[in-house]
Order: C-alpha cells, then sequence, then structure tokens
C-alpha cells in the first residue's frame, strides 16, 4: 500500500528534524545530549528559559514530557518527546499529524494522507506490523519507528 510508504517517510522526515532541532537547541544552550538530565536547566521554573527564541526562526517551549518547536516563518511545527532516552522521534499520533499539516515539503503526503483519521488508521497498520515499536512498558506508551 503506497499510503504507508508515505506514511513511513513522514515519521523518517520527522525524526529527522526533531534530532536536528533537539541539537540546535543543545548548541544554543551548551547542553551535553550523552548526559542523563539533559534538559534540567531549561525546564527549571526558577529561569526563564523554558521558552525562547532559537537561529532560523525558531521558537521553543518545554511543557510536561515534550518540546514543541515552531517556524515562525514556514508555521511548521514540532513537538518532541524528551524523556524518551534520545528517541526524539517518539510518535504522538495528534502531533504527527500536525507535523503533516505544517510542512512544506511533505505537501504532496498531505494531499494523500489528508485526515488525522486515516492517518490514524495508517499508524496502527504499521504498528500492528511491527514497523512501529513500543520501547515503554505497559501501561506507557512510546511508540517509534523500529531500526533496521
Amino acid at each position: 500500500m503506497q499510503e504507508l510508504k508515505l506514511l513511513i517517510e513522514v515519521i523518517q522526515t520527522f525524526e529527522k528534524k526533531a534530532n536536528e532541532m533537539i541539537k540546535v537547541l543543545a548548541l544554543e544552550f551548551n547542553l551535553d545530549l550523552n548526559s542523563e538530565r539533559i534538559f534540567d536547566k531549561l525546564i527549571s521554573k526558577q529561569n526563564n528559559l523554558r521558552r525562547g527564541n532559537l537561529k532560523d526562526n525558531w521558537t521553543y517551549w518545554f511543557h510536561g514530557d515534550a518540546c514543541d518547536f515552531e517556524n515562525k516563518e514556514t508555521n511548521q511545527y514540532l513537538h518532541i518527546k524528551i524523556n524518551r532516552n534520545g528517541n526524539y522521534g517518539a510518535i504522538d499520533n495528534f502531533y504527527l499529524y500536525k507535523f503533516l499539516q505544517t510542512s512544506e515539503s511533505l505537501k504532496s503526503i498531505y494531499e494523500v494522507i489528508n485526515s488525522e483519521k486515516y492517518m490514524n488508521e495508517l499508524l496502527e497498520k504499521l504498528f500492528k506490523t511491527g514497523i512501529l515499536i513500543n520501547i515503554d512498558e505497559f501501561p506507557l506508551k512510546t511508540i517509534i519507528l523500529k531500526k533496521e
């Protein structure tokens, strides 16, 4: 099914962009991505670093177990889970769809996968076939693309 391949492309694009934005954040704030509690100084309510601006028109803001990034020029939007042992490409169905909607480079795929309901059905198929896996322990879910 062609749509499944297209959705895998969306997930790979999201994962690549998520890792890129985490590296931009790490460079901006001199964070060691190999340390255990990487984002503590940014998450702290003791300072004003929970939200801010990055290069190339990106904004970021930490909330809960995630950091959201938005490009003020293109409106591209990423919601990145930050507590998953470096698995920044963890999939949240709602936010993956929002990424698809707001990514200019994925516009042709959005014309095919043009509803959140349809995307969720495709994600379920990818999960059932083992292409997507849960790396968390029940009842928690951290769904990622299985590495080959």
